[in-house]
């Protein structure tokens, strides 16, 4: 068996799951206080999936403290295949709503120029937020990558 970088219950796969909770809380809290987003349902459906991705990375990480402080070995083939069917899951939903927001905060700023024509909109909560929530895909890709990488050294 391999040792995977950002396995789960290794160091690593600790500090990935931390980083995606921390940057996928900024990205909801971002999200919730920002003024109008209530009227697009692209930045409600980031809003949702990062809140969800924070909970399930914040499961993960007390998953791999436990682990790590119990020297528990989380490499066996039915937990990995576990944690990769909703790691991927997790990172397909995450890109799918952070396009989706990014695409619509591009339109809102530069292609119709609603933001200058309404400053009560908060457009630069809404870029803010899809780019935590870009920095939180980019984690929990690289988090399912490494658990793939380890399914497959296990078979």
């Amino acid at each position: 068996m391999k040792d995977v970088v950002g396995s789960p219950g290794t160091w690593s796969g600790l500090a990935l799951r931390v980083s995606q909770c921390l940057c996928a809380a900024a990205s909801f809290t971002t999200m919730w206080f920002a003024d109008g987003s209530e009227h697009y349902s692209a930045f409600w459906f980031m809003a949702i999936s990062m809140e969800m991705l924070f909970f399930w990375s914040f499961t993960r990480a007390w998953v791999d403290i436990t682990s790590l402080r119990n020297n528990i070995d989380l490499h066996n083939l039915d937990h990995v295949c576990m944690v990769l069917v909703y790691d991927w899951l997790a990172a397909f939903m995450s890109f799918a709503s952070t396009a989706a927001s990014a695409g619509v905060a591009i339109y809102l700023e530069r292609d119709f120029n609603h933001c200058k024509t309404n400053p009560h909109l908060s457009c630069g909560q809404y870029k803010l937020s899809v780019i935590l929530a870009s920095m939180t895909w980019s984690f929990i890709a690289a988090s399912a990558t490494a658990s793939f990488w380890l399914m497959a050294s296990l078979i």
